[in-house]
C-alpha cells in the first residue's frame, strides 16, 4: 500500500512537480499582484486627494478674488472719486456691498491719515486705523491681509461660537480721485467663517467615515483652518515630501500615518502674497482597506486553486504519462515550424485519440492563421494609418475650438493673448506702430438684470458682428471676458485708432436691436510705446482710457489725445 505513495512513482513526483509549481509560480503572483495593487490603490487615492485639494484650492482663490476685485470695483465708482468721502451716496454703497456678501463684518472709508470717515452700520467711523496693516498696505496698492484677530470689532459683532475668538480676513484697496491721487483706503473685514462654508461644499460626502480631513496653511506653515487641532498634530514638511513624493503617508504627529496631499492656493499678483495651501490627508488603514480585502480573497483563491490543482495531476499522471510523450514529440516538431508531421493513427483511450486529432487540427489551423495573420498585419497597419491621421484633424479642429469664443465665434482670450505676444514681438524688431482698443458695453449687467441672459447673449453678438464688420481685415477682434473685447490695429498710430474707434461707437450707438433698442459702448485707444516692457504695457494704459471713458459718462472714446 505505501508503494503506491512512493516518491520515486511517477503519480507522486507529478503531484510534488505540480505543487512546487504552483507555489513557485502562485507566490510570487500573489506578491506581485498584491504590490501592484496596493501602489495603483494609493496613487488613485492620492489623486483623489489631490483632486480635493486642487478643487479646494481653485474655490477658495476664486473667493478671495471675487472680494478683491469688488473692493476694487467699489474704489473705482464716481461717488468715491470725489472729496469728501462721507456724502450718503459713500454710506449706501458700503451698505450695498455689505449685504451682497453674507460675511462681510465691516466695510469703511478711511483718509489718507487713518482716520475712519464711513463704515458700514457706523461701527469705528472716528476710529485711528493708521497702524493697521489693511491700512498701511491699502495706500500703497490693493491689498489681501492674512488671517487675524481684530479686538476692537470683535467687540461690536455678535460671535457665532463664543468659545473661538472672531477671525478675519482683510481686503483693501486705494481711492483715487479723477487726477489719480490717493485720497483715502477702502477696507473690509470678512469673517473667517467663509473659508468653512466654502469647504463644506466641497469636502467629500464620506470625508470623516474615510478618515479624511483638509487643511488651509498660512504662508509660515500654520493651520488657519480648521479653527482648533489637537496639540499632538505637526504639519510635516511638505517642501521635503514634493521633493521625494514616493513617501506617500507622512507622520503629523499622531498615532497614524496620513496619505498626504497640498495645492497651492493662486491668489492675485499681490506685493504681500498669501501663500496659502489647502492640504487634504487621509489616514493610512483607511486607504489600504480594500488592499487587505483583496489579499484575503487572493489567498483563499490560491488555496483552493492549489488543492484541485494537485488532485487533478494525480488522477491524471497515471493514464497520460506515455501517450503524452509520444503528443508532446510531435507538439514539439510542430513548434519547430514542420509543416509536414505524421501523426499516430491510435491510441489506447478515447481522450488522448481525440487530443490526437485536435493536435493535427490545431497543425493545420496554426498553419492557416499564421498566412492569416501576416495578411491581417498589412490590413491593421493601412487602418492605423488612417486612423492616424484622422486623429490628426481633429486635433487641429479641438485647437481651433480651444481659442475660440463659443457665444460670439471671435478669438478668446487665450488666442488675443497669443496675437498680442506676436504683434509686440514684430513690433520690437520692426519698429511698426500698433494700437490697442479695449471695449466695454456700457450697462451690460443692466441688460442682463432687465432682460434676462438670453438678451445679453444676443447684445454682446450684436456687437461682435460689427466689431468685426468695422475693423479692416489685417485687424484683430477678440473677446477678452464677459463684456469686454480688446481689438489690435496693426501699422495705425493712436489718431488713426481713435477714428477706427469713433466709428465702432457710433455704428453701436446707432443700431438698435432688440428687445433692447440702443446699446453703447465704451472705448479706450493706447497706441504701443517704444519703452513698453511688455504687451501687457499698451493693454494697461487702454484699460485705464477705458476706465476713463466710463467715469466721463460712457458711450465715449478716450485716449491722450482725447484729453
Amino acid at each position: 500500500m505505501l508503494s503506491k505513495f512512493a516518491p520515486r512513482t511517477f503519480r507522486v513526483q507529478m503531484a510534488l512537480l505540480f505543487g512546487a509549481l504552483s507555489m513557485l509560480v502562485g507566490l510570487p503572483t500573489y506578491l506581485y499582484i498584491n504590490s501592484q495593487h496596493r501602489a495603483q490603490l494609493i496613487e488613485h487615492k492620492r489623486e483623489t486627494l489631490q483632486g480635493v485639494a486642487h478643487s479646494t484650492a481653485t474655490i477658495l482663490a476664486e473667493s478671495l478674488a471675487e472680494r478683491y476685485r469688488e473692493i476694487i470695483l467699489l474704489t473705482q465708482s464716481p461717488q468715491f472719486k470725489q472729496s469728501p468721502l462721507y456724502p450718503p451716496e459713500v454710506r449706501a454703497s458700503i451698505e450695498r456691498v455689505k449685504q451682497s456678501y453674507a460675511h462681510y463684518s465691516w466695510i469703511g472709508v478711511a483718509d489718507v491719515r487713518g482716520r475712519v470717515l464711513s463704515a458700514s452700520s457706523a461701527h469705528l467711523e472716528g476710529a485711528d486705523v493708521a497702524q493697521r496693516p489693511w491700512f498701511q498696505e491699502g495706500l500703497k496698492a490693493p491689498f489681501i491681509g492674512d488671517v487675524h484677530e481684530a479686538v476692537l470689532l470683535a467687540k461690536l459683532l455678535p460671535n457665532p461660537s463664543p468659545d473661538q475668538p472672531l477671525r478675519f480676513i482683510d481686503f483693501s484697496a486705494p481711492i483715487r480721485n479723477q487726477a489719480g491721487n490717493v485720497i483715502g483706503v477702502l477696507g473690509a473685514h470678512a469673517q473667517w467663517q467663509w473659508a468653512g462654508n466654502l469647504l463644506a461644499t466641497i469636502t467629500p460626502a464620506h470625508a470623516t467615515r474615510d478618515g479624511i480631513d483638509l487643511f488651509i496653511l498660512n504662508g509660515n506653515g500654520e493651520i488657519i483652518y480648521p479653527e482648533t487641532v489637537p496639540d499632538t498634530l505637526h504639519v510635516p514638511d511638505l517642501q521635503a515630501w514634493a521633493n521625494n513624493p514616493r513617501h506617500a503617508f507622512l507622520d503629523w504627529g499622531q498615532d497614524e500615518r496620513f496619505l498626504t496631499t497640498y495645492a497651492q492656493v493662486h491668489t492675485p499678483e499681490l506685493s504681500k502674497p498669501l501663500d496659502w495651501r489647502v492640504v487634504v490627508r487621509q489616514v493610512e488603514p483607511a486607504v489600504l482597506a480594500e488592499v487587505k480585502n483583496l489579499q484575503h480573497i487572493n489567498i483563499l483563491t490560491m488555496v483552493l486553486a492549489g488543492i484541485a490543482f494537485l488532485l487533478l495531476a494525480w488522477v491524471a499522471a497515471n493514464r497520460i504519462s506515455r501517450p503524452v510523450e509520444a503528443l508532446t514529440h510531435i507538439a514539439r516538431r510542430i513548434e519547430s515550424g514542420e509543416k509536414k508531421v505524421r501523426f499516430i493513427d491510435t491510441f489506447w483511450a478515447q481522450e488522448l485519440q481525440r487530443l490526437s486529432d485536435a493536435l493535427r487540427s490545431m497543425s493545420n489551423t496554426l498553419i492557416a492563421q499564421k498566412d492569416a495573420l501576416a495578411r491581417s498585419n498589412q490590413d491593421l497597419e493601412a487602418k492605423v494609418s488612417a486612423r492616424t491621421a484622422e486623429l490628426q484633424q481633429l486635433n487641429i479642429k479641438l485647437e481651433q475650438l480651444a481659442r475660440t469664443d463659443a457665444l460670439t465665434n471671435l478669438p478668446n482670450r487665450m488666442r488675443t493673448n497669443e496675437r498680442l505676444s506676436e504683434e509686440f514681438a514684430l513690433f520690437k524688431r520692426s519698429h511698426l506702430p500698433y494700437s490697442i482698443l479695449m471695449l466695454d458695453v456700457d450697462f451690460f449687467k443692466r441688460v442682463n438684470d432687465t432682460y434676462g441672459h438670453a438678451a445679453g447673449d444676443t447684445v454682446l453678438k450684436h456687437v461682435a458682428i460689427i466689431l468685426q464688420s468695422t475693423v479692416r481685415q489685417t485687424d484683430f477682434v477678440g473677446r477678452t471676458g464677459g463684456e469686454e473685447f480688446l481689438a489690435i490695429l496693426p501699422l495705425t498710430d493712436v489718431s488713426a485708432a481713435m477714428q477706427v474707434a469713433e466709428k465702432i461707437r457710433n455704428t453701436i450707438a446707432s443700431t438698435p436691436i432688440a428687445p433692447v433698442g440702443n446699446v453703447t459702448i465704451s472705448i479706450g485707444v493706447q497706441e504701443v510705446q517704444a519703452d513698453d516692457t511688455d504687451a501687457d504695457t499698451a493693454v494697461t494704459r487702454a484699460d485705464e482710457w477705458l476706465y476713463q471713458a466710463k467715469a466721463a459718462g460712457r458711450n465715449k472714446v478716450m485716449s491722450e489725445i482725447s484729453i
